[in-house]
């Protein structure tokens, strides 16, 4: 036995393998991994016996923190394996490495670890009350189960609501929901060159590097991060990736064999990070004619165990939570809770979802209170160009307005009807605008990088570390380039994700793929554009249709002779491109500043079918229309707004992640309830090009907006339909059918 574990030496070697995705690959001498997890939602761990493990045959070795041979655990973040206290049921207590997978799980299943379970909280209310339960991280010096806080001030609420005629104060709630990707996470760890490669899908390379050299004592230089075909993210593939291979790196360095660790279904459900839950309790003032005269907002969110991405998501949260509204008095707390459910961090949204959909249905509730039209009240406040926002940011480039004129052109809001099977009919909307990339509360400007080269063929390779993770970013940056050098789209490639050879783009996170990463392509192409043009002795040239021409269009050589012409005279046919975001600023104290140096806009409609006998709701028609700036690829624009809708009417209508003293209760998909291509009718996804967004490229993102606008519209339809006001997700059947008996009585 091994003094750093338990470790055995009769170990045989596999053969290997070719593979698309991470989950494919075998290398010789691999071995298979499985997390051992903690059944309490707090507990002190007092002792864990790996001996039975390694009874099983093929069992090679049983390894806990202790082994763990950099940094497990960061401040209040999740540790790569629980070390002392386990705060969240599911949270790896130790891994067993095996020949086999199946060897793996035995041996993961007979490992014995004694707990003494401890004091939890579980309601972020609670949590965050003056006497919780327990301080969860007291040890740290922390007083409270505050993770978070953010607060945006403008004006002075107060005076606000003195002026309004009518006052309304409405509570909403979100649930906790799964990424729910088709590919589990998964990584493949080989020690070689004095360090690791790793093999893994991830939304930010760069970032999985950084924390798994940092956890396995290494260089970032040592660490080697190869991305393979991604089968989904929607946000996630990144800190739940980086504790997937940390562990597989920490099997792969102490025995110096390839490792390789796959989460389950069930692991992902009971281990990966989820979507914060909200609550949200809105107070708004407004005066007879519709104009709002003060807002609001308190919320509670749960980040659950740790704190993760939770920073920024509540921040985005604060800033985006009083709507796409000029209103002169706002104030907005949101706090999120340490509690000991299961993590909460990035999805798809990242904060807009539940803040959209508590602020969209709240102006439907005051536009009935004030009898007004929706579409009309909204018009009434929404900004414009010149606006001052809530954060007190003067917005430019708004399209809001252009937005609702196409709804209400395309979808008008048509008075309910029943039908003649006796269900009932109506059409409800929504608005938004987002802000773009990272924003001033993220530590780093946003900043990507990227390589173009061209080759003696006369194709061009991208080298760029943005994710492809089904947004179509890397078809986007294909074309940028290939219409900056005047080529088909057949002869660029993006080439494949390895930190030994791109280099650092940032995150796939803040739909900012294309925006950032394509200005960056834009820039390179440019810059090798004028290293090829020194092939001809023209003062101005070109490219067009793969040839360099003169500006009268005569032809003056290929573009792949120009490639080897400069190759010929010791030119290199490479360039490097950076595209830096405008700078943002944020006063934390004040609760103002330049939030995002743009914002993006869109609008929707949805109309539902209820039955009011089984409350079942059937979303018949789905007009979700978003203003992109420039729309580089048509097809993918649209089918990145279907698929945020998709994503959506999960989010809205079956899914919910339910716990009982923090363990939950939907194990696998049989009682975690995705929607499937029966539950859709007719999504109509509609790119926009009103105005340009504030970038060279011109360009918005689309990718999570999309996610934010079905919730709101199918309750504001729900409640002209039925008359009944559902300010709880997901709108099940149950919590329907409730509420419309409630109302009958």
């Amino acid at each position: 036995m091994d003094q750093k574990g338990f470790v055995r030496a009769d170990v045989r070697e596999k053969v290997t393998g070719q593979a698309h995705y991470a989950d494919d690959l075998t290398f010789p001498g691999m071995l298979y991994a499985r997390t051992v997890h903690c059944p309490h939602p707090r507990a002190e761990i007092l002792k864990i016996d790996g001996s039975r493990a390694l009874t099983v045959p093929g069992v090679a070795g049983v390894y806990t923190a202790a082994d763990i041979l950099g940094v497990n655990q960061g401040p209040q973040d999740k540790p790569m394996l629980a070390m002392n206290i386990v705060n969240s049921a599911g949270d790896g207590v130790a891994v067993v490495a095996a020949e086999t997978q199946a060897a793996a799980d035995q041996g993961a299943a007979l490992v014995q670890v004694d707990y003494r379970p401890l004091p939890s909280v579980f309601d972020p209310a609670e949590a965050l009350s003056e006497q919780p339960p327990v301080v969860l991280y007291q040890a740290d010096g922390l007083a409270d189960n505050v993770a978070c806080q953010h607060q945006v001030t403008k004006g002075d609420v107060d005076q606000g609501f003195r002026e309004a005629d009518v006052i309304l104060e409405r509570t909403y709630r979100t649930q906790r929901v799964q990424h729910s990707a088709l590919e589990a996470d998964v990584a493949v760890v080989v020690p070689e060159n004095g360090g690791i490669t790793v093999y893994c899908p991830c939304k930010f390379p760069y970032h999985i590097k950084e924390r798994v050299a940092a956890a396995c004592g290494l260089l970032q230089s040592q660490v080697r991060i190869v991305q393979p075909a991604i089968g989904g993210s929607f946000g996630g593939k990144d800190i739940d990736i980086v504790v997937v291979a940390v562990r597989a790196a920490t099997v792969a360095l102490r025995t110096g064999r390839p490792c390789k660790m796959t989460w389950s279904r069930e692991e992902c459900l009971m281990e990966g990070s989820k979507r914060h839950p909200f609550q949200l309790t809105y107070r708004v003032g407004a005066m007879r004619d519709g104009r709002i005269t003060a807002m609001k907002i308190e919320g509670i969110a749960d980040a659950g165990a740790y704190r993760s991405r939770s920073l920024a998501t509540i921040w985005r949260a604060a800033v985006e939570a009083a709507g796409p509204y000029e209103i002169p008095n706002v104030s907005t707390r949101i706090r999120a809770a340490f509690t000991n459910n299961v993590y909460s961090d990035a999805v798809r949204g990242f904060g807009s979802p539940q803040v959209d959909f508590a602020s969209e249905s709240l102006m439907d509730e005051l536009a009935q209170e004030l009898g007004m039209d929706p579409l009309t009240l909204r018009r009434k406040n929404i900004v414009h160009e010149g606006s001052i926002g809530a954060t007190g940011q003067v917005l430019t480039h708004v399209s809001i307005d252009r937005c609702l004129d196409k709804l209400e052109e395309i979808f008008p809001l048509e008075e309910p009807k029943i039908t003649a099977e006796g269900k009932l009919r109506a059409r409800g909307i929504a608005c938004l605008h987002r802000g773009e990339s990272y924003g001033a509360a993220a530590r780093d400007a946003d900043v990507a990088g990227t390589d173009v080269r061209a080759f003696a063929d006369g194709s061009v390779g991208i080298y760029t570390s943005i994710s492809e993770v089904g947004q179509g970013t890397h078809t986007a940056m294909a074309k940028v380039c290939a219409d900056v050098l005047g080529l088909p789209l057949t002869q660029v490639q993006v080439c494949p994700v390895d930190t030994a050879f791109v280099p650092d783009s940032g995150a796939t996170a803040g739909s900012r793929g294309t925006i950032s990463g394509g200005n960056a392509v834009r820039i390179a192409a440019e810059n090798l554009r004028a290293i090829l043009s020194s092939a001809v002795d023209e003062e101005k040239v070109i490219f067009q249709d793969g040839w360099l021409t003169r500006t009268d269009g005569t032809r003056l050589m290929t573009f792949s002779e120009a490639v080897k012409t400069c190759m010929s005279r010791g030119i290199r046919t490479d360039a490097a491109g950076q595209w830096v975001a405008p700078r943002t600023n944020w006063d934390f104290q004040r609760g103002q500043g330049k939030t995002y140096y743009a914002f993006s806009y869109g609008a929707a409609g949805a109309e539902v079918e209820i039955d009011p006998v089984t409350g079942k709701v059937e979303v018949l028609n789905l007009l979700c229309l978003h203003d992109i700036g420039r729309i580089v690829n048509y097809p993918e624009a649209c089918g990145q707004i279907a698929g945020g809708v998709a994503m959506a009417m999960g989010y809205t209508l079956t899914e919910a992640l339910e716990s009982r003293d923090g363990v939950l209760k939907n194990r696998n998909f049989d009682t975690y309830l995705l929607p499937t291509a029966l539950d859709f009718h007719r999504i109509q996804a509609v790119p926009l090009e009103e105005i340009a967004a504030e970038n060279p490229l011109g360009v918005h993102g689309v990718g999570e907006a999309s996610t934010a606008l079905v919730a709101p519209a199918v309750a504001n339809a729900i409640a002209r339909a039925a008359g009944i006001r559902l300010r709880t997700l997901p709108f099940s059947l149950e919590r329907v059918r409730s509420a419309m008996k409630k109302e009958e009585t």
